[in-house]
């Protein structure tokens, strides 16, 4: 298949799955019986699509955007009628439906047959609503923010986000979060879960171990609170098993028999043990990487010693990075900092409405051939890739038009960037918060 055809093909898959929510939108109106029963310029569809291509305008241009303004575009009043009659669950439930699709459109690419699947999450702030008492957020005597969270499960080489949580950041539990999206990961290809500091606990490593699936998780080192204080590990690098038994049990004979046992308190979740089931036996690699800045990483995984090297670990600790970069496209050119409500179920219809729009230009993007779209790169000192930002411009607009008028793929590899190794700059963190609602004003 053509890169032309499978854009097009993934154009036409995210058509119909808008058509088969169409067909069960009772399940998601607040009044079944009333909501969308009558012949309206916006239809349950079109109420849709409009979610699907705002960008950073207001509401109203959106609308005349949208409609080619028409004499008869209907106005932001009548949209926000629209949307307060539909559910944020539409929205989610095409995001699944096509991710679903998408996912088996072509063969994934996969690192040594298991698909690398990273997990993160990431604030956003969405539009000041004091009343919204979930998600405002207190700043002493400052003015307070609303924020939202979301958890990821990003496919690293795919490019687009299988699985996602939104919660209030006053709700905020990662790790429930990660387990959630383990228990719903259903492909038949095996997968390398990676996952930050901040997911480190016996209960992840406990859900990971119990899934099937491989994981790598960064941890903390030995000389902090985290699991790695309760054993006894060399100075420098190291590459070892650790073979332990969890319990709650506070006998003085497992307290003691550190080698063997591992005392959790009473504030430590793990949903295997109970009464019934006082232990649980858990077994993973730990490796401690030293890195070039003389730092020392430590690693917790359960990757085959004799399959997987340290450098091996190390260089897929490194891919689990490009789920941050998936965050900034998000954020900045999937245009989540730009919201047209105030409402949480508006919010909601947003946020579900962006995911859709991101996977589906990163669906297109990542089935680009660059050998064939660059030509002939041997006297060319750098190797080039797509530049994202110019890429999802082009695949947002490809959404909006027809299928003739705009060939993705030649535009996306017109505009490629250069890769430039062993570049380093300090992370420059800002807080950044929702685009206030006064700098759209006409």
């Amino acid at each position: 298949m053509s890169d032309r055809d499978f854009a097009i093909r993934v154009k036409n898959i995210l058509k119909q799955c808008i058509k088969d929510l169409g067909k069960i939108k009772w399940l998601y109106l607040e009044k079944p019986e009333i909501d969308f029963s009558r012949p309206r310029k916006i239809s349950f569809e079109s109420f849709i699509s409009i979610c699907l291509q705002m960008e950073g305008d207001t509401l109203q241009k959106e609308l005349l955007k949208y409609f080619d303004y028409d004499d008869d575009t209907p106005t932001s009043s009548a949209l926000c009628q629209r949307r307060a009659a539909v559910s944020p669950e539409a929205l989610r439930f095409l995001y699944c439906c096509f991710t679903e699709a998408v996912m088996e459109l072509d063969a994934p690419k996969t690192y040594r047959g298991y698909r690398l699947i990273a997990c993160d999450g990431s604030d956003i702030n969405i539009p000041y609503n004091p009343s919204d008492y979930e998600s405002y957020q207190k700043n002493g005597d400052k003015k307070g923010f609303n924020q939202l969270h979301i958890n990821v499960f990003h496919d690293v080489l795919n490019g687009i986000y299988i699985d996602c949580i939104v919660e209030p950041d006053s709700e905020i539990d990662e790790r429930s979060a990660l387990i959630s999206m383990l228990k719903r990961y259903k492909s038949n290809i095996p997968a390398i879960i990676m996952a930050d500091m901040g997911y480190e606990s016996y209960n992840v490593l406990a859900h990971l171990s119990r899934s099937g699936q491989k994981f790598l998780v960064r941890i903390k080192p030995s000389n902090s609170n985290g699991i790695l204080s309760s054993y006894e590990l060399p100075e420098g690098e190291f590459d070892l098993d650790i073979h332990t038994i969890l319990t709650r049990r506070q006998a003085r004979q497992f307290k003691e028999d550190r080698d063997t046992y591992t005392v959790l308190s009473t504030t430590q979740r793990l949903d295997f043990i109970d009464e019934e089931n006082p232990f649980f036996e858990l077994n993973f690699r730990v490796l401690c990487i030293k890195l070039e800045d003389g730092h020392y990483e430590f690693i917790a995984t359960n990757l085959p010693r004799g399959e997987f090297t340290a450098e091996d670990i190390k260089e897929l600790y490194h891919m689990r990075w490009t789920v941050e970069g998936s965050f900034r496209e998000l954020k900045y050119t999937i245009d989540l900092v730009t919201f047209h409500c105030r409402k949480r179920n508006f919010v909601m219809q947003e946020i579900w409405a962006r995911l859709i729009v991101f996977n589906f230009c990163q669906a297109i993007i990542h089935h680009i051939s660059l050998t064939r779209q660059t030509g002939n790169t041997k006297n060319r000192i750098y190797a080039y890739k797509v530049n994202a930002a110019t890429a999802i411009s082009i695949c947002k607009e490809f959404l909006k038009r027809g299928d003739g008028d705009i060939n993705p793929c030649r535009l996306i590899g017109r505009f490629l960037t250069p890769v430039r190794p062993g570049r380093s700059e300090p992370r420059n963190l800002k807080a950044q918060s929702a685009k206030s609602f006064l700098y759209r004003a006409a």
